[in-house]
């Protein structure tokens, strides 16, 4: 009798996870069919081989790109290559990507960027904000554009122990910004159960030196983020909202 009871919750609980995982398939659109389409006016930028995670652009056409991302459970095109952040002159006619030099003692070798975002201060010094992810934890680099010299001089890591497997961020004014959390856990084995069983533990932070502070949270993958012109939505392609400000 034990033993049939055993087997049917057996036969239950992967019912279960059946269900779940072409529940997680429907989401993700995986049995879509899709078309090839010939591009009319795209060439392949050359020396982003590695791919590109994300990109901001400067009002000048400036455009910074994060490139090299090692994130756990995906594939990885240089996996023993140090991440970079890629400069172009999307003016330019057949624009061409070169790797910033990176000063100010920061360690390149465990450079791992993911989402990054562009602040202004009013004298026009632009600053680069990019989540890194060294040894896979999460951190926050700042660092000071140099356009002259196309380069990025370091200047700071910010470190929480909200931010968690941070995917993106987007600045509000210096050391200002919300971040968004990816996955609850941090083992890849642990996040495909995560997504499988659509557990919506992920949020959205506002960090500033003065507080740290979750703002929306119940989300399944808190993913890219950008705000508003006017600074009072923040969007991303799993939610929206009002900022609380």
């Amino acid at each position: 009798m034990g033993k049939l009871v055993a087997l049917v919750l057996l036969g239950v609980g992967l019912s279960l996870v059946g269900e779940m995982f072409l529940a997680f398939r429907e989401r993700v659109n995986a049995s879509r069919e899709v078309e090839p389409v010939e591009p009319e006016n795209c060439h392949l930028i050359e020396e982003l081989e590695s791919g590109s995670e994300d990109i901001d652009i400067l009002p000048s056409g400036l455009a910074f790109i994060s490139s090299g991302l090692k994130y756990p459970g995906m594939p990885n095109f240089a996996p023993d290559e140090p991440g970079k952040i890629f400069l172009m002159d999307l003016n330019e006619q057949n624009p061409r990507a070169q790797a910033l030099e990176i000063s100010g003692g920061f360690d390149k070798e465990l450079f791992n960027p993911h989402g990054i975002s562009i602040f202004i201060d009013k004298d026009n010094t632009v600053y680069l904000y990019v989540v890194n992810h060294p040894h896979m934890k999460s951190t926050v680099e700042i660092f000071k554009f140099e356009e002259q010299q196309r380069s990025l001089v370091y200047l700071k890591t910010i470190k929480h122990e909200l931010l968690k497997s941070v995917n993106d961020i987007v600045v509000l004014g210096p050391e200002q910004f919300y971040a968004t959390r990816d996955h609850y856990f941090t083992n890849s084995l642990l996040s495909f159960f995560e997504m499988i069983l659509d557990l919506r533990w992920t949020y959205v932070l506002f960090y500033s030196p003065r507080e740290v502070k979750v703002v929306a949270k119940g989300f399944c993958s808190a993913n890219g983020i950008t705000v508003s012109a006017d600074q009072k939505y923040f969007a991303s392609r799993m939610f929206c909202l009002r900022s609380p400000g």
